[in-house]
């Protein structure tokens, strides 16, 4: 059985924020500082009701920043699952939004709406996990997992995830991400044209 703490960080209150505030959280997450005050705060609260024995330490809680089928997306490592219906990595996929490579958070100005388009469902966040499952994969050394997606109060299963405890999970994770959401729809393929 899933540990309340991890799951209630991964599969409600960290996505709970991300859909209510996406262009202030995406903020907060391309700015390191902020997105590590940001997680482990959100990470403390959903322990909040939790006695003491049943908290987990934040340790392995970790931020990075990708690419993925010309999206960008905040990948969060989590503590290594104890049970299944915990989850190993969080994706959270913005469609339009760029991470700052300058590590520098944009201040709206008073007339500057910080939900913008909050309520148009392209411009919301897509929130994937890869999750500890039950199983063997009898072709790999790791452990099974499962890719899913939660967007509100819908829950999906898109499958087996790669094995997790690899060094190339990561990877294998954001790649399957990128055979999922495909190319961006106003991405033109490449062609070239050959005269005979």
């Amino acid at each position: 059985m899933a540990r309340p703490h991890p799951h209630h960080f991964a599969y409600t209150m960290l996505p709970q924020l991300v859909w209510r505030r996406p262009v202030a959280v995406h903020r907060e997450l391309a700015d390191p500082l902020l997105a590590r005050e940001l997680l482990l705060y959100i990470w403390d609260k959903a322990a909040e009701s939790l006695a003491p024995r049943e908290r987990v330490p934040a340790r392995g809680l970790h931020l990075s920043w990708h690419k993925v089928a010309g999206r960008a997306t905040a990948l969060l490592q989590l503590p290594a699952p104890q049970a299944i219906g915990e989850a190993h990595l969080v994706a959270i996929v913005y469609h339009d939004l760029e991470p700052n490579p300058d590590n520098q958070s944009h201040i709206p100005h008073e007339d500057e709406d910080d939900d913008q388009d909050a309520d148009s469902d392209e411009a919301m966040p897509r929130y994937f996990l890869l999750e500890a499952t039950l199983g063997r994969s009898p072709e790999e050394a790791g452990t099974p997992t499962m890719l899913g997606e939660l967007r509100g109060e819908q829950y999906r299963h898109h499958g087996a995830g790669p094995p997790a405890g690899r060094p190339d999970t990561t990877g294998r994770f954001l790649q399957a991400l990128a055979d999922l959401l495909g190319p961006l729809p106003d991405e033109v393929p490449f062609m070239r044209i050959v005269r005979g």
